[in-house]
């Protein structure tokens, strides 16, 4: 059951507002650091340490999961170790081919998972959608239609678990003509599987993303909403309002209609990766 905080008093008692005053003099990189280890931390629940980030405040430490952004940190010296201990194994050469934001060669992986589930809408509900060669030859023996029906389903309408649409594309086409039909197909595939073109990256350059922030209070939001997700817990946006903002700057109206949006754009890998490509310049 959601237990609803009404209530300043009922937060944490390791949040202060004041472990994150560090935030506004750090620089550009270990700020975005700041922002960076905690973008799993609105996702995945830490009930081990509900208030993991409240404790450290503007002292975050490393994510060694992640990694540092630019690649100037060190992790952990355990983490290090159990590093070396993968790299002294013998490693094979892989078959690679070239991927890119959001398209990629279809791998094993994907062809191991559909090999695991059952179809739950289409002609053949209940049944494996990696069909075996008995069924398919029963299919065509038949002769009654439902070969062709059955073998011509797309698998993204079989299964709501397939997220990524699973496509061929013939590269013995021209690519403008592939190109044509690619732009052509998008809205409709996202109109057919009702998946909405996500809105674009956070806009602005970096000085105006870092006002935003720090005056919009942004690293101990996610903090208090980890926590909040952690705990099954709300937090009413009045005690959000008082908590972040004090002295009065922002009240609920603007928590939630400009502070939440702005988190839930800027925490978005599109946004991420555009940032940190401008800080890397």
């Amino acid at each position: 059951m959601t237990k609803k905080i009404n209530s300043k008093r009922d937060l944490p008692k390791s949040f202060s507002l004041e472990k994150y005053d560090d935030l506004e003099n750090m620089s550009d990189k270990d700020l975005f650091r700041q922002l960076y280890w905690r973008c799993d931390d609105l996702t995945i629940k830490n009930t081990d340490c509900p208030d993991y980030g409240l404790q450290y405040g503007a002292k975050y430490p490393l994510n060694n999961n992640f990694g540092d952004p630019f690649g100037e940190l060190k992790a952990e010296e355990w983490f290090l170790e159990k590093q070396k201990e993968y790299e002294y194994k013998t490693q094979p050469d892989l078959l690679k081919l070239s991927y890119g934001d959001g398209i990629k060669p279809l791998m094993r992986f994907e062809l191991a998972f559909l090999n695991k589930i059952n179809a739950d809408k289409g002609h053949w509900k209940g049944k494996p959608i990696v069909v075996d060669d008995d069924l398919v030859g029963d299919l065509f023996t038949t002769d009654n239609g439902m070969f062709w029906a059955v073998m011509r389903e797309p698998v993204n309408l079989l299964s709501d678990v397939v997220e990524n649409v699973m496509i061929t594309v013939d590269l013995n086409n021209r690519d403008d003509l592939l190109i044509e039909a690619f732009t052509n197909l998008l809205p409709k595939w996202r109109e057919e599987l009702g998946i909405p073109e996500p809105d674009k990256p956070v806009s602005g350059d970096w000085e105006s993303v870092r006002r935003k922030i720090i005056d919009y209070r942004i690293i101990p939001l996610i903090d208090l909403m980890s926590w909040e997700s952690a705990t099954d817990s709300k937090i009413s946006l009045g005690v959000l309002a008082v908590s972040l903002f004090p002295d009065g700057e922002k009240e609920s109206f603007a928590i939630a209609q400009t502070v939440k949006p702005f988190l839930d754009k800027i925490i978005r890998s599109d946004s991420l990766d555009k940032i940190m490509k401008e800080l890397s310049r």
